[in-house]
């Protein structure tokens, strides 16, 4: 007997508005105030998150030096534009995998998402395809397994942000080694193709290209390509459109090719967005009054100088100066109509001259992009003044509190950094500074400046991101929030605030310190490829369940709105068998956007554990994770649309979405194409194909894989046959879980003459507990054929009916048919069993299917029992071995 086994599943950030002229000395006008932040703000917009890939060193095809250059100082621009960046170099097709996936993690619930690639990329029937350092393209069949697709990735940003821009420095020459390829159900010709083709934006989306569609792009002859040395040395100016910053990347690049090279850009966009936009605060000082001596020559004034967010040069224009006296700048006279810089401000000085009255200096303060503010100083002569020595600022008042013994006076304190230290599990959102800054430290009414924070941080205000040289109120502290990478789990954050020396200066710095960590549950219960997560994950039988409830629990209290861990405490309570309370779980985490919940509760619906299987209901919740680059929910639709399974048959569009989950790492969706290509039952039968998938899957280590791998060394199709491969690939296989994996070891001893029917019987038990079909039947045939290996009278029984609920094509139904010709009162009694392991009182165990049975069997059901007695049974069967927890990632 020889089975084809498959997986189955049963079987923008805008421009910032002009801020208002702020006057800090004596604080004339105040920033608004935020209302105090949570324990964590997620309301915070302009969050930029980018995926940064380069790629030099192919295995296959020729070098690209300059790409990982490219790729490392692009980073560093974004950093300074405050992206998040998730970096990968050299990465080969798992990496690649990977470093995606971690984006999309980190892209969750943004506002901005970048991408930006330097590497070899395809263009092939219309579409883009990055290339991983090992791929070949040496067959025929590798464009699918071994490639990405770009177009899908831009879907998945435009899913969890609201601006997408992506930025491909890529084509720089054409690296196929075969003249055609296959995609999909379609074999396209690739000679001649050279270049990237221009993709459709989807709304809100800027596609840049190095260079025009059907070109390739030049290398460079530096430590950059030419175009990523454009884009570095425009990106960061300041208060320029993305779109204008295009413009000049261009024609950078056509001067520096001498016209070779031509970027080229499609753009839906809808809102406006720069990489660098100022903060626009200019913080002026009060008019104030200078009390000098009546005898005093040449005196200094200590002026303060006017600050401006992001260290902007700021000049000064004398508009008025005194009519009486001299003013001076170093050795020499200014006066009105000079201007001068303002950090030479507090160099000014006055000669008094003859006059005894009050004279008045007036100046105007402008910024480099021509935004002007004014002020003045009153100079009185005053007999009782000594000689001003410090800057006439309104400060706030030093604390009158008396030092305790050994304390140093607030003056001698003042250049000590204040410490907020703080504590944040990573991708729970923005973490709020402590709501007692306010109370606890001696906190003035000065300015300080973002100088430093660890790269990928991102700090906010009132809701809103701020940048390195912002500006925030000492009195604002409180009201910041910072939110960690995801890549800085285990680590320190460090945001450092200095005073915006001098006007309005700050008592003293500010480090905010926190210490980022993944939390338990996180590291106990996420699942794997899950791209709402932050770790890799853990398989359903790795679940260590006590700890994982605890952990889990705990942190659905302490984050309610951080949806995936309600989807992880459900699974751990699924591992537990509390199903009642795993599926609220779910529906929370769903209902909060998290899609993994959706793909689960959608299995649960086809596998009816709920009740009778309901495969339509799981459509829309496969779709909705399908979009977002869920590979789970994009392999469960596929099949779903394949089989028709809940929907209209659409094998097409199903082969493309097991594409799609296949090159996001997905094995399942590996296994399926193979098993779709092998056999043929939809799809051309292409065994060359599907050995391509088999072997990409057992790559990653998984049972399936190995199992089909397997199968395909055994029987010889599209590879030599190879009996020892088969049995060695299928032992594997089984030391994993896999389910059929026992089953096929058994049929070849036995083909083989291997082995004692206790043996074999051994191992096609161990298949039918993990819910194989086929493991099932053939055990009851051997017991059929020799009743005394049977552990009880009615073990047969038992094992058609785990066969024939399984609902797998053509053994359930030969199940079904055997027990319909068994015994009634044999079926009987194994309902009556079945019910007691379930938990029932069905009295006596004699085959007769009374009124306390029916009532029992309605009660485990939870709906009315079927009548026919095979029927019962086998219904019966699969809610019991479903409600025995088996791995949903194995079904």
């Amino acid at each position: 007997m020889t089975q084809a086994y498959g997986p189955s599943h049963s079987d923008a950030r805008g421009r910032l508005g002009l801020a208002a002229m702020l006057l800090a000395a004596c604080i004339a006008l105040l920033v608004a105030a935020a209302s105090i932040f949570p324990a964590h703000a997620d309301a915070v917009t302009g969050r930029r998150t980018a995926l940064v890939i380069g790629n030099s060193h192919y295995r296959s095809f020729p070098g690209l030096p300059n790409a990982v250059n490219d790729a490392d100082h692009v980073r560093n621009v974004l950093e300074q534009a405050n992206f998040e960046v998730v970096l990968g170099t050299d990465l080969d097709g798992k990496a690649l995998e990977r470093t995606i996936r971690d984006f999309l993690r980190s892209l969750n619930n943004g506002d901005i998402a970048l991408f930006y690639y330097s590497g070899h990329a395809v263009q092939v029937a219309g579409q883009n395809y990055i290339l991983p350092v090992d791929a070949s393209l040496a067959s025929p069949y590798d464009l699918e397994a071994q490639a990405y697709n770009f177009s899908n990735l831009l879907q998945y940003m435009g899913q969890s942000s609201n601006l997408q821009i992506a930025i491909l420095d890529a084509c720089r020459d054409n690296p196929f080694k075969s003249g055609f390829y296959y995609v999909g159900n379609k074999k396209v010709d690739v000679e001649g193709n050279r270049g990237l083709a221009a993709t459709a934006p989807g709304l809100g989306t800027l596609i840049v290209y190095s260079t025009a569609p059907d070109k390739v792009a030049y290398d460079g002859s530096g430590k950059l390509s030419p175009f990523s040395k454009a884009f570095a040395d425009q990106a960061l100016t300041p208060d320029v459109e993305v779109r204008e910053v295009v413009t000049r990347i261009r024609n950078e690049v056509i001067k520096t090719t001498s016209g070779k090279q031509v970027p080229w850009d499609t753009s839906s966009l809808t809102a406006s967005f720069y990489f660098v936009s100022r903060q626009n605060l200019l913080i002026m000082p009060d008019t104030a009054e200078i009390h000098i001596p009546m005898a005093a020559a040449r005196v200094p004034l200590n002026l303060p100088s006017p600050i401006g967010s992001g260290q902007q040069p700021l000049m000064v224009t004398l508009t008025k100066t005194p009519a009486d006296g001299t003013l001076w700048l170093g050795g020499s006279k200014v006066g009105t109509g000079t201007a001068i810089p303002a950090d030479q401000l507090a160099e000014l000085a006055y000669d008094r001259g003859s006059g005894t009255g009050t004279e008045t200096i007036e100046y105007q303060v402008r910024t480099a992009d021509g935004r002007t503010a004014s002020t003045s100083v009153n100079i009185v002569a005053d007999a009782a003044a000594p000689p001003p020595k410090e800057p006439v600022v309104a400060v706030a008042e030093e604390s009158t509190k008396p030092a305790s013994a050994g304390e140093k006076p607030v003056s001698d304190q003042q250049n000590k950094p204040q410490l907020i230290a703080m504590a944040a599990d990573v991708g729970t959102g923005f973490i709020g500074v402590a709501n007692d800054w306010q109370t606890a430290r001696d906190v003035g009414n000065g300015w300080l400046r973002l100088a430093k924070r660890t790269p990928g941080a991102q700090v906010a205000l009132d809701n809103k991101m701020l940048a390195p040289g912002d500006l925030v109120k000492e009195a604002d502290v409180q009201h910041l929030s910072v939110r960690p990478p995801i890549a800085d789990a285990g680590k320190n954050v460090e945001i450092a605030l200095v005073p915006a020396a001098p006007a309005g200066k700050a008592k003293a710095p500010v480090d905010i310190k926190v210490a980022v960590s993944v939390n338990d549950c996180d590291r106990l219960a996420a699942e794997p490829l899950d791209v709402q997560a932050v770790t890799e994950g853990v398989l359903p039988n790795g679940i260590d369940v006590a700890a994982a409830l605890k952990a889990c629990r705990k942190a659905v209290e302490a984050y309610p709105d951080v949806a995936r861990f309600k989807y992880q405490f459900a699974r751990a309570l699924y591992a537990d068998g509390q199903f009642d309370d795993a599926i609220g779980n779910l529906r929370s985490a769903y209902e909060q956007g998290h899609v993994r919940a959706g793909e689960l509760l959608g299995r649960i619906y086809q596998l009816g554990l709920l009740g009778k299987p309901d495969p339509a209901k799981a459509i829309p919740l496969f779709e909705a994770g399908a979009k977002k680059g869920d590979p789970y929910a994009q392999y469960s639709l596929a099949k779903a649309l394949i089989y028709g399974n809940g929907t209209k048959p659409d094998v097409e569009r199903g082969m493309k979405l097991l594409v799609s989950a296949a090159e996001s790492g997905h094995t399942y969706a590996m296994n399926q194409l193979g098993y779709e290509y092998r056999n043929g039952a939809h799809t051309k039968a292409d065994p060359e194909r599907a050995l391509t998938f088999f072997e990409k899957s057992v790559a990653r280590q998984d049972v399936w894989g190995m199992l089909n791998l397997g199968l395909l060394y055994r029987d010889g199709v599209g590879v030599g046959k190879d009996e020892n491969r088969a049995m060695q690939l299928f032992r594997d296989a089984d030391k994993g879980g896999q389910p059929a994996a026992a089953t096929l070891i058994a049929l070849m001893m036995q083909d083989q003459g291997k082995g004692t029917p206790a043996d074999i019987l051994a191992l096609y038990r161990r298949s039918a507990e993990r819910g194989d079909a086929w493991g099932a039947f053939d055990a009851a045939l051997m017991i059929g054929k020799d009743p005394s290996l049977a552990d009880g009278p009615d073990e047969a029984i038992h094992l058609y009916a785990l066969a024939a609920a399984q609902q797998t094509k053509d053994v359930s139904e030969r199940a079904t048919k055997a027990l319909k010709k068994a015994e009634g009162k044999a079926v009987g009694r194994q309902v009556q069993q079945t019910l007691i392991r379930m938990g029932h009182d069905v009295g006596t165990v004699d085959g007769v299917l009374g009124r306390q049975s029916r009532e029992a069997a309605t009660a485990a059901l939870g709906h009315e029992a079927p009548k026919d007695t095979t029927e019962l049974l086998i219904e019966l069967t699969r809610k019991e071995w479903i409600s025995s927890r088996p791995r949903l990632d194995m079904l």
